[in-house]
């Protein structure tokens, strides 16, 4: 009997535990991670407070500071509160990843991630996840890419800027069987990278609203290599300036397509190029400025609204 009893009790005491979990943690610099991550009590890093927040809860920082690398593997919101900084500094990791359950929404709001060095550190990968949006972010200095999406989730990404980096944002890799990686990008700038953005293989991309500039590559660059693959991007209300290249499609194998619409095209290198009128065509709505390139290019074709 009083095996039972005891039996009883220390599943009730497991279950508890499990239930006592937070639906709104935080993190302080003045924090403990022995703390339990509640408002009067916080944790010190988002590391921590990671894994006492219930899936569909929120993680706020309460003042300003750094708080360190993080891994996300379930639905949450990140952010500080508002007037906070809430900062990373990755410099032998990479800053933020994002391996969530198939069903799972994460948000990022807020964040600023520092490179501090390091080979090839990406600020934020979107590895699994239904969606992940990316929310009034500051990604600098990251040694490879700031942004990676090589998800079957949809990745959001809106009023954030990418800059000194070697790719801004990645959308895609992968080879037959990957999934299709999708993305929207809006409201964002991508200055001063090697490449602004880049969608490789299986991505597909629709880009409004962004500025791509002084990009010592390519602003936007749309690849395929790999045969049946096709990459898409759809650019609108977009300027891409002070690049090697503004407009850039390749494609050996597969096929990698770029659709602009109302973008202004100027001060570049080169504005548009393809290297293959018919693998890789760069298509424009003839609503586009493309002037004043060092050599303006052309596009491949035109297609219309409907």
């Amino acid at each position: 009997m009083n095996h039972r009893v005891l039996f009883v009790l220390c599943t009730f005491l497991v279950g508890g535990y499990a239930l006592a979990q937070n639906t709104r943690s935080a993190v302080s610099i003045h924090g403990n991670d022995a703390n339990p991550c509640t408002v009067p009590s916080p944790c010190r890093t988002f590391a921590k407070a990671i894994t006492v927040t219930n899936s569909g809860g929120e993680i706020i920082a309460l003042d300003s500071g750094g708080y360190g690398p993080f891994t996300i593997d379930r639905a949450v919101s990140v952010r500080p509160i508002p007037g906070a900084y809430a900062g990373l500094a990755p410099s032998s990791s990479d800053g933020i990843g994002v391996y969530a359950g198939v069903n799972d929404d994460v948000i990022l709001r807020g964040i600023t991630i520092n490179g501090l060095g390091g080979s090839n550190l990406t600020g934020i990968t979107f590895g699994s996840g239904r969606t992940l949006t990316i929310q009034n972010c500051s990604i600098d200095r990251m040694t490879g890419t700031g942004i990676s999406d090589v998800s079957a989730g949809m990745l959001v990404v809106s009023d954030t800027a990418v800059t000194n980096s070697y790719t801004g944002v990645q959308v895609g890799n992968g080879n037959v069987g990957d999934p299709t990686v999708f993305a929207t990008i809006s409201g964002s700038r991508m200055d001063h990278n090697s490449f602004g953005v880049a969608v490789y293989q299986t991505g597909r991309a629709t880009v409004t609203n962004t500025v791509l500039s002084h990009n010592s590559g390519t602003g936007l660059e749309v690849l395929s290599q790999v045969p049946t693959l096709a990459a898409d991007v759809v650019i609108e209300r977009s300027t891409l300036s002070d690049n090697a290249y503004g407009l850039y499609a390749a494609a050996g194998d597969g096929t990698a397509t770029i659709r602009a619409s109302n973008c202004t095209i100027s001060h570049n290198t080169t504005g548009v190029s393809s290297n293959n009128a018919q693998l890789a065509p760069i298509l424009s709505r003839q609503n586009n400025t493309l002037q004043g390139n060092a050599t303006n290019g052309t596009f491949t074709a035109t297609f219309s609204a409907d």
